[in-house]
């Protein structure tokens, strides 16, 4: 009357707290031998995200100065040629 399976509840208990305990120690072992290396491995991974993108941040503000530049640079290549078209038309207005 007290048995399930041929087994009694005292037996039953202990069977259970050994297969909770088990898997209460497997867990701890795939959290911290198994997960233990990922977790420094996303921390590394996390870290070099961050740096990642502060280098991208800098080269945008380096890109932004540099299109300043060639805008800066394209403004004074017009005046020079500007400038050489007007001497090439008195030039040639000069001769005739």
């Amino acid at each position: 009357m007290h048995t399930l399976l041929g087994l009694s509840w005292g037996e039953w208990a202990s069977i259970t707290t050994i297969v909770v305990f088990m898997g209460g120690m497997i867990s701890l072992l795939f959290k911290y031998i198994v997960f233990g290396s990922f977790q420094e491995d996303i921390k590394d991974l996390n870290k070099n995200f961050k740096t990642l993108n502060d280098n991208l941040r800098e080269i945008r503000i380096s890109i932004s100065e540099l299109d300043k530049r060639v805008d800066e640079h394209d403004r004074r290549l017009d005046r020079h040629h500007e400038r050489i078209k007007d001497l090439h038309n008195k030039i040639w207005k000069g001769d005739n």
